[in-house]
């Protein structure tokens, strides 16, 4: 996962990267959860996550990340708090007009006044 993130350039493809927090989903949603997993060792997935929301495409921003060792995240209270955060974070995007790259940028500016 770090080598990952590491080496992300700027033409990489974040969309490739991060998947839809459920598996299910079948449809965009505005700032959307999303999952981006580590790579696959030793024959199983990787056990890392990380977390974000989805302004637009290839425009995320990451709200945490864990162990997942189980098949649900609320199974354990550590990943059941990434989910939580994840909530907070929309929760406080929406509140604050950010829906966008445009709208993150804007909140930088205004909260740096």
């Amino acid at each position: 996962m770090q080598s990952l993130i590491l080496d992300i350039s700027p033409n990489a493809d974040l969309d490739s990267i991060f998947k839809p927090l459920h598996n299910s989903k079948t449809a965009e949603i505005l700032l959307g959860k999303e999952k981006a997993k580590g790579f696959r060792t030793s024959g199983h997935l990787s056990w890392l996550r990380l977390y974000a929301i989805k302004l637009e495409p290839q425009t995320y921003v990451i709200t945490g990340g864990a162990i997942k060792l189980t098949y649900t995240m609320t199974e354990r209270q550590h990943t059941l708090s990434e989910l939580n955060r994840m909530e907070m974070v929309r929760n406080f995007l929406i509140e604050n007009g950010v829906v966008d790259l445009d709208g993150i940028i804007d909140l930088s500016v205004n909260n740096n006044d």
